[in-house]
């Protein structure tokens, strides 16, 4: 079992993420304590929540962060009950020190790995805030501990040598360039790309933005890569990386050999026609972009819209998690490009036969495109910042170790928050 604590000064934000999950019936609350239960056939909002946790603290405290949030992540292995997540939600706050404090545990079922998330407040009534002494390794004791008592499955230890999982890079979490590195090297193991814009739609799932560069030094050409941090608006944050700071695998002679080698994977693997059918399938009920995403996102098919400033869509890139697969729409063929996607969400009844047809027509490309222009840069722009992003990526997938990257967005938030609430 996982314990991931974040604290932060927003008990709004930490009730509404819940609720949301609760409208969205993704959510049901197990368990209160001390908190003020509705009248029978009422249902809990999210102001009246947030006014009995303010209702409990004192009008004057010191502490700046007043709001604990922490969710509770069992083996996937672990099937438990209501009744038993319950138990291990009441004893765990119980032995964190809040057993008598207000909170409110949700059980999440908006993926396949059921977890909770507990919303608490660290000021107990006097003012006096809940002891949050070495906090985070009493929580692991604990989550060991109930393992042990219902035999539950133990967190797995991830050594040094272990390749690191794909998790979106966070520059307040420190070591960014360590950060890149990891995501960088885990997508080309992973993933099956192309063309260089096809590897950079898969990079900012991650929050990364990269950009090639090509130019000459006293005459001699080269050419190069520059990584850079993103937030999850896709604004660059911090320093750039020039590739070779980060090492050979990521330069682009790298790259061109991983170009190669995808052709040859894509050309046996033949993962076309399942991303087709998924295409095809998201496009029922969709009037626009976004609900194309979300359908597309249900079938594990992530999409990166391409627009220009005054919003016209001219690319289009498809990333299919299932199988690795990253393919330009137009690679796919004329019905899935750019220009058609735009015209099957406005004229849906034309392409209504490649919705029902499960015979998905049209050959598959896979020899490298024609690249969009080159960026040229002499050396001295290697560590330029990146110039624009390749959109905004609200559909970001499930990770490997099921971990649900919303839930990780909004810890991360909340980090920000409390950062920010210390400098003041």
């Amino acid at each position: 079992m996982v314990a991931k604590i974040s604290v932060s000064g927003s008990l709004a934000g930490a009730v509404n993420y819940n609720m949301n999950k609760l409208k969205a019936d993704t959510a049901q609350i197990l368990l209160t304590n001390k908190m003020l239960c509705p009248e029978p056939n009422e249902v809990f909002k999210a102001n009246d929540m947030i006014k009995d946790f303010e209702l409990f603290m004192p009008q004057r405290y010191r502490t700046e962060n007043p709001v604990f949030h922490v969710s509770l992540n069992p083996h996937p292995d672990d099937k438990l009950s209501d009744m038993e997540l319950s138990l291990v939600a009441e004893e765990y706050m119980k032995r964190m020190g809040y057993g008598s404090q207000p909170y409110v545990v949700f059980k999440h079922q908006d993926i396949s790995r059921h977890h909770i998330h507990i919303v608490s407040v660290r000021v107990n009534e006097k003012g006096k805030k809940i002891n949050d002494k070495f906090e985070r390794r009493r929580s692991k004791d604990i989550t060991r501990s109930l393992e042990q008592k219902y035999g539950l499955h133990t967190a797995e230890k991830v050594s040094k040598e272990k390749k690191p999982e794909l998790k979106m890079v966070d520059v307040s979490q420190g070591n960014a360039k360590e950060q890149v590195e990891n995501v960088v090297r885990e997508v080309i193991n992973k993933y099956h790309f192309l063309t260089f814009t096809e590897y950079k739609a898969v990079l900012t799932k991650f929050n990364i933005a990269a950009e090639e560069v090509k130019g000459s030094h006293y005459g001699s050409p080269f050419s190069g890569i520059v990584y850079s941090a993103t937030d999850t608006d896709d604004n660059k944050v911090g320093n750039p990386f020039s590739s070779a700071t980060l090492g050979k695998f990521a330069g682009s002679e790298a790259l061109e050999r991983k170009y190669q080698a995808s052709k040859e994977h894509l050309e046996k693997s033949r993962p076309a026609a399942p991303l087709k059918r998924a295409i095809n399938q998201a496009f029922a009920g969709a009037t626009n972009k976004e609900q194309l995403r979300y359908n597309l996102f249900q079938s594990g098919v992530g999409v990166v819209y391409r627009e220009n400033a005054a919003g016209r869509l001219y690319g289009v890139t498809f990333i299919d998690h299932n199988t690795g697969a990253v393919l330009n729409g137009s690679r796919l063929g004329k019905e899935y490009a750019a220009n058609a996607i735009v015209d099957r969400l406005e004229n849906p009844r034309q392409y209504e036969h490649l919705i029902d047809n499960p015979q998905i027509q049209g050959s598959t490309q896979f020899a490298p495109q024609q690249q969009t222009q080159p960026i040229h840069r002499t050396e001295q722009h290697l560590e330029s910042t990146i110039g624009g992003s390749i959109g905004s990526l609200f559909d970001i997938p499930i990770l490997p170790n099921g971990d649900d990257p919303e839930e990780e967005m909004f810890r991360r938030r909340m980090q920000r928050k409390k950062k920010k609430g210390r400098r003041m």
